[in-house]
């Protein structure tokens, strides 16, 4: 594809070879969904901080939330979200490495999915399947609005004083709707196409980007109504829309009959174009259950683990560039920090975790986790971090 290119390395990878690290202070966060058991370990030390009992659905995982000085991510299953701080306390352009914490458990509906965040990071919300509802959470006080008008698979999207939900399971109902929060009230009903499954919300443009089985239908939220379409020219579809906090690109997997493929969606949401970037060779999943796939706080960087071979792919979404990294093993779960520069893979056979510094491509800082981890994730800083 134009503008896109593959760059493939066979420089061995060594671990911690001498002058070659560097200390990167962030937050490695290993999940069991058997267990239950979410855990905390320092990135430089691989030492153990904090264990939390929680739970995720297997598609959704983490979502990052406010307040600004010191942010939250938010999980949610079985009627219950879980919340804890991030480990980073903000004092403007440096931050303070603090163990993380529980910060709050919040019962919402039943069966919570998909989730949502609005813009300023103030307030997420849970789309319960079971009842058809969405739970809209206040992210200072903890307190729970219950929103009606979802559906059996909705949306749970955030615009600020709306929320949009969506039909996703049924072939006759093709809709969004525009709630006003504050009302539980309808404002808008606007016919889209089945399968509506995966968003995305501009709020430099307050526009809103639904993933259809046929394309992607773009809203004007303000004036609440279907601004256009575009179809998807390759074949399959995306269940899923990503982007970072004020981005206006999003990248979505590419979902084909055989489950697996070598392109990946780009969404610009500004430009309102959707094209495909092909990864020559490379085998990928079109889901985040295995923690296949991650994107950097910012939004400028997607990392994708290769389900066949030993490699991860780091694409910059701004150029299209792909660096291809080696991994351990095929198949490790990814996480990466807020800008891409650096990203942790986990082999799940050994339960090793370890680092790629990407300008390097060097393996570093390797450390075990506990028996059963399913993904990791991480939390960091865009900037100092000092660590008390």
């Amino acid at each position: 594809m134009e503008g896109a290119k593959t760059v493939f390395t066979s420089k061995a990878i060594p671990v911690h070879v001498a002058g070659a690290e560097e200390t990167v202070l962030a937050w490695i966060w290993a999940y069991n969904g058997a267990a239950n058991s979410l855990e905390v370990y320092h990135s430089a030390t691989g030492e153990m901080k904090a264990q939390f009992t929680a739970s995720a659905h297997p598609m959704m995982h983490i979502i990052h939330a406010g307040p600004a000085a010191e942010p939250t991510i938010w999980m949610a299953n079985a009627g219950t979200a879980y919340a804890f701080t991030a480990g980073f306390h903000s004092h403007g352009d440096h931050a303070h490495l603090e163990t993380p914490e529980v910060y709050k458990t919040v019962t919402v509906g039943p069966s919570p999915v998909h989730t949502g965040v609005a813009p300023d990071g103030l307030t997420v919300a849970f789309a319960n399947d079971g009842d058809q509802t969405v739970s809209v959470i206040d992210v200072a006080s903890g307190n729970v609005q219950t929103i009606s008008h979802g559906s059996g698979h909705s949306a749970a999207l955030l615009t600020g004083e709306y929320l949009i939900t969506t039909s996703a399971t049924s072939t006759s109902e093709k809709w969004a709707k525009i709630i006003d929060i504050s009302t539980d009230s309808v404002v808008a009903t606007i016919e889209t196409a089945t399968g509506t499954h995966g968003d995305a919300f501009y709020a430099a443009g307050n526009t809103a980007f639904l993933a259809c089985g046929d394309g992607i239908y773009i809203i004007d939220v303000i004036a609440k109504s279907l601004k256009k379409s575009l179809p998807y020219t390759e074949p399959g579809r995306t269940n899923f829309l990503y982007h970072g906090e004020g981005a206006s690109m999003a990248v979505g997997l590419h979902k084909t009959e055989s489950g697996t493929s070598d392109k990946i969606l780009l969404l610009d949401m500004a430009g309102e174009t959707l094209e495909y970037l092909t990864i020559a060779g490379a085998t990928l999943d079109w889901k985040i259950k295995d923690g296949y796939f991650a994107l950097s706080q910012n939004g400028q960087v997607a990392v994708l683990a290769d389900l066949s071979q030993p490699k991860v792919y780091h694409v910059d979404l701004q150029t299209k560039a792909v660096s291809t990294l080696t991994a351990p093993v095929a198949a490790v779960a990814v996480a990466t920090n807020f800008d891409g520069s650096q990203v942790w893979v986990l082999d799940k056979t050994s339960q090793q975790v370890s680092r790629i510094h990407v300008e390097h491509n060097e393996r570093e800082d390797e450390f075990s986790v506990s028996a059963g981890t399913e993904w990791i994730f991480v939390t960091s800083f865009n900037g100092e971090v000092i660590e008390d």
